[in-house]
């Protein structure tokens, strides 16, 4: 995590200083989900967003509660937190978090949680980061959106099992191989349905689909937002340059979602005479799992490719 003046915080940090590092199920924000049923004297677990946080679920089973603070279908750029969020952070037996500068209002506040001497687990810093040119838009230069390769996912496992096995006391061997071989079967099919694929040419909201790509051998032509994060915004002559690569490497379809504007996607996509097909990127919207909702946007892809 790239290190940042603290801001202003009096109030809020009045509440972590005053707030017990117990890890009691008691104080539960307004916006957090429970993935896991609560249970008396299980430890808390919270983790950002949805999509790691059942990871993370599936890791700890029914030892431990599950907290995922980013309400699912909030996009993880623009969630600002409580003071009862930054409560139930203080809390946590140990916190989850992306630690690439994805949840863009936690900064500070993980920072914080840190100095405190509370656990913090970020996954970026257990994987192999892709990196891109640094420019206004990109922050650092770092693509966040890790979790869109399971083959990602099954790097950063051993350390994450490692972390809260050792932050919650507990032996959870078992559970991470299991969950490795269910990763690794779910790489094989993303592989398999993409190899049937004459190419794959994509064209994403925003700069998405860097782990995807990579893994998959996909190519990736452009973003109707050319940034790592939705808080930016296209100017007129990048969505013009757009439209070209779009027309020259003869993409059949833009794939848009949180943080994109429909009718932007909805515009090109009728000039170019293409599709524009919605996916679910940053959240679970849905899937019962992470492996569901992989599948699900595999599959959106592929029809939308042949």
């Amino acid at each position: 995590m790239t290190k940042k003046p603290l801001k202003k915080l009096a109030s809020v940090f009045a509440l972590i200083t005053l707030a017990s590092c117990s890890n009691s199920t008691e104080t539960v924000s307004e916006s957090t989900q429970t993935i896991a049923s609560p249970a008396v004297e299980l430890p808390v677990v919270v983790v950002t967003y949805s999509v790691i946080g059942d990871v993370v679920a599936q890791l700890v089973g029914d030892k431990a509660v599950v907290n995922v603070l980013i309400p699912d279908g909030q996009d993880p750029h623009e969630f600002q937190p409580s003071a009862k969020d930054i409560e139930t952070l203080s809390n946590a037996a140990i916190v989850v978090s992306n630690g690439l500068d994805f949840e863009e209002g936690l900064e500070d506040v993980l920072e914080n949680v840190v100095d405190s001497g509370n656990k913090v687990f970020m996954v970026g810093e257990h994987i192999t980061v892709l990196k891109t040119k640094e420019d206004d838009h990109d922050h650092g230069g770092v693509d966040p959106h890790l979790w869109l390769s399971p083959g990602t996912m099954l790097e950063m496992l051993p350390a994450l099992t490692s972390a809260l096995s050792d932050a919650l006391g507990i032996d959870l061997a078992n559970s991470s191989a299991a969950l490795t071989t269910n990763l690794e079967e779910l790489d094989k099919e993303i592989q398999q349905t993409i190899s049937e694929l004459q190419n794959c040419n994509l064209v994403s909201g925003h700069d998405e689909m860097g782990y995807f790509a990579a893994r998959y051998g996909c190519q990736i032509i452009g973003a109707i937002i050319p940034s790592f994060t939705t808080t930016s915004e296209a100017t007129a002559g990048e969505l013009a340059d757009l439209k070209r690569l779009i027309d020259q490497y003869k993409v059949a379809a833009i794939f848009t979602g949180l943080g994109t504007n429909p009718a932007v996607a909805d515009q090109l996509a009728k000039e170019l005479g293409i599709k524009a097909v919605t996916l679910s990127t940053h959240y679970l919207d849905g899937a019962n799992n992470y492996q569901e909702f992989m599948l699900r946007m595999v599959t959106q892809i592929a029809e939308a490719l042949k």
